[in-house]
């Protein structure tokens, strides 16, 4: 073989030896990662009989192969999200909420209805679960853009106004899958109220920073009502009411006199869209390492404090019979309290365990606990003060205990 001849031979063995590597790499990218969807956009107007053929101006956003306008929606089954606006706010300032959601395959779906002086959150609530049950149908029209695209699993939520009215249309429609809302706020009905009939699972999200719903009248009271056998308060630190959505000068006005964020508007959208999307893709997609990924980024997370109350933890975790975590038991006597008072924590098991108390805005102010403790009744004693020994001032807590099989959260009142 001549010299040229050996050369091009190496030059061969070279290009099919990277075609070779490149075709790998290939394959694990298909295998391990879903090639996120392009964001189609429809605009329509539905009528709801049952309220006198009432207009609902509604803008979708939905999964396609290719973005744009009225474009065929990819295929696949998809969960629908239904998303309420804050008041005398419009509906694109929550572009991050479809940009986030629709890639993942999901279809937002959001209505311009009650953006007046004076609008209805009843109707609006309504509107909501209209959406719900009017997508659903839209996936048996074969007439539809969205025939055979749209899967029976639903969540309601939005922003102010709108995740208020999102608790009203979870109370609404029992057969609404899950409810999730930013910086909620009460409402005439009364959220908070409405709440006390909601079993589905829940998250609410809020910032340390609002002032206009500040969490201690609005999510707390609404978290703390909620019969959900799972539900999670999640508060973001340093996040601002209006930062969950785009700037907006009518809502920029109402935060006049309110502490400023200490975290960016898009550092605030980031951390919303990461838990949004893990707690969607579990309870709307059934994806249980979905699951396993919130919890551990909740144990993990030094942006945020939370509070949570869920039976399935252990079961998303690959166990089977009955949950550990749906065993676990706490309490507090006496409770209210003054000056204090022993928790009471119940393990199936003997297992590691963090026990803290929260405030009302979901701040941590003791740790009671952390350490091995055994099957049964332990009881451990709190005195109303804080890590620093300083007495913390009347109002609502919340203990939590935190294993491996699970957790658990219990209301205390101090009264002084």
């Amino acid at each position: 073989m001549t010299k040229t001849s050996r050369s091009r031979a190496g030059r061969s063995r070279i290009v099919l030896a990277l075609i070779f590597l490149f075709a790998i790499l290939a394959v694990g990218l298909r295998a391990g990662e879903a090639e996120a969807f392009a964001v189609g956009h429809t605009s329509v107007t539905y009528q709801d009989p049952a309220r006198g053929n009432r207009s609902i101006p509604t803008e979708i956003y939905y999964p396609a192969a290719t973005a744009g306008e009225n474009v065929p929606v990819a295929e696949g089954l998809f969960p629908i999200v239904t998303f309420g606006h804050g008041y005398l706010l419009p509906y694109d300032i929550y572009a991050f909420v479809w940009n986030g959601l629709v890639p993942d395959g999901f279809i937002v779906a959001l209505p311009r209805t009650e953006g007046g002086l004076t609008p209805s959150h009843g109707e609006f609530g309504k509107d909501l679960a209209f959406l719900v049950a009017k997508l659903r149908a839209e996936g048996a029209n074969s007439s539809s853009l969205f025939y055979e695209r749209v899967s029976d699993a639903a969540a309601v939520m939005g922003h102010s106004m709108g995740g208020g009215a999102s608790v009203l249309a979870a109370a609404e429609d029992p057969t609404i899958t899950a409810l999730a809302n930013f910086a909620a706020a009460e409402t005439n009905p009364s959220a908070v109220a409405a709440a006390g009939s909601i079993e589905v699972p829940a998250l609410l999200l809020a910032g340390s920073r609002d002032c206009v719903t500040p969490p201690s009248q609005h999510q707390i009271p609404m978290y703390d009502a909620l019969a959900s056998d799972c539900r999670t308060y999640v508060n973001i630190t340093g996040a601002s009411h209006c930062q969950f959505a785009a700037y907006n000068f009518t809502c920029s006005l109402g935060e006049t006199g309110c502490p400023s964020p200490t975290i960016t508007r898009a550092e605030q959208h980031g951390t919303t869209i990461e838990y949004l999307s893990l707690w969607l893709d579990f309870h709307l997609k059934g994806n249980a390492s979905s699951w396993v990924q919130f919890q551990d980024l909740l144990a993990s997370d030094g942006r945020v404090t939370f509070l949570q109350e869920c039976a399935i933890t252990s079961v998303a975790r690959g166990e089977s019979g009955v949950p550990l975590s749906s065993r676990i038991e706490l309490a507090a006597r006496p409770n209210p309290f003054n000056p204090s008072t022993t928790i009471l924590v119940s393990l199936p098991e003997r297992a590691a365990a963090r026990l803290l108390v929260y405030d009302a805005r979901g701040r941590a102010v003791r740790t009671l606990l952390a350490r091995e403790i055994p099957a049964g009744t332990t009881p451990v004693d709190w005195d109303g003060t804080d890590d620093g020994g300083v007495p913390v001032p009347s109002g609502a807590y919340f203990s939590r205990i935190e294993t491996s099989a699970g957790a658990r959260t219990a209301k205390l009142i101090l009264v002084r």
